[in-house]
């Protein structure tokens, strides 16, 4: 994946001068890195898509760094918990963070952060993708997105849909097709993915959104049934899954990629390091095989792509999130 033209939108902190690490030669810092476990935080519950991820990466990335990966779940209030634990510690490259993409939008949906996604994180790299649908307990009596619209204007508010967390992907997801639809949902935002969908598969709530992977088994079975995949388009990972827009809901775009984010100050050395350690990951055959029967896509970035990533997640949620007026806490 290569980008160009990069945005003028406010930079992370890597800067330009990322983009042409890779051209330098490492210091006895990079040689030497890593000399003992690399932890990697997931700020989320255990279940969820990071998590799920997180668990298929370590093993390689073990062999890669010839070190152990150390795996932590810190969920609550929207990934905001697990991730300033990361921005606060210290920059060695011995922590890093797994998060989505909604981190860059942060600021906009918080009120009060205890860190600055801008200034407390260095991108390292996006590293897989997966598509998000629309499910609901078998006993719910809707069968598509149309009838679901139908239902929720009659009884406004009433019908319950779980989120994996406040700010996640999934909860723009439903908050843009709420707002799309002019329907209002009962939306319950859990610490993650697992409580989310143990409580969907319970029937305790009605209809969510989660990513694919954590819930095609349960399609399989009958446990859930699928409505509809967010976005323009079909996934290459289930055809036969109907689009929200094939369903009559057009323009509700929400992208569930995942990346790995070091603490600001991470030496350059360090950072440049991570950054050829993931694009070995990615080049992976067994790792690539391994996400795709999960439900996932390997994506790779450098630095400075991701980074250009991010910027562009800023200019494109600004003012949909200023004109609906959103705030989670």
């Amino acid at each position: 994946m290569r980008l160009t033209n990069q945005s003028q939108a406010t930079k992370f902190v890597i800067g330009i001068a990322l983009s042409a690490l890779g051209l330098s030669s490492f210091s006895a810092l990079a040689d030497s890195y890593p000399n003992k476990p690399v932890k990697i935080v997931i700020p989320y519950a255990a279940g969820g898509g990071s998590d799920a991820v997180s668990r298929i990466m370590s093993p390689h990335l073990k062999n890669i760094f010839n070190q152990s990966v150390v795996l932590e779940n810190k969920g609550g209030v929207g990934s905001t918990i697990g991730t300033e634990s990361v921005a606060k510690s210290e920059p060695d490259g011995y922590t890093l963070l797994i998060n989505t993409d909604v981190i860059a939008i942060m600021p906009l949906l918080f009120k009060k952060l205890n860190f600055d996604p801008q200034k407390d994180f260095i991108p390292i790299s996006f590293i897989t993708t997966a598509p998000m649908v629309l499910v609901a307990n078998p006993s719910f009596p809707v069968n598509s997105v149309k009838e679901l619209i139908a239902l929720a204007k009659k009884n406004p508010g009433e019908i319950s849909l779980a989120t994996p967390g406040a700010g996640s992907p999934q909860d723009l997801a439903a908050i843009l097709l709420a707002n799309k639809a002019q329907i209002k949902f009962n939306a319950i935002n859990y610490k993650g993915n697992g409580p989310a969908l143990v409580d969907v598969l319970a029937g305790h709530v009605n209809v969510a959104i989660f990513t694919l992977s954590s819930v095609k088994e349960f399609a399989k079975s009958g446990k859930l049934k699928v409505l509809a995949v967010i976005g323009a388009k079909r996934s290459s990972l289930a055809p036969e899954i109907i689009s929200l827009t094939e369903a009559g809901l057009p323009d509700v775009e929400v992208s569930s990629r995942y990346l790995i984010l070091a603490p600001a100050k991470t030496p350059k050395e360090v950072v440049s390091k991570l950054e050829k350690d993931f694009a070995k990951l990615a080049d992976n055959k067994n790792y690539q095989t391994e996400l795709l029967n999960l439900g996932f896509e390997t994506l790779s970035t450098t630095s400075a792509e991701t980074t250009e990533i991010l910027n562009k997640e800023i200019v494109k949620w600004t003012p949909i999130l200023k004109n609906l007026d959103i705030s989670i806490q």
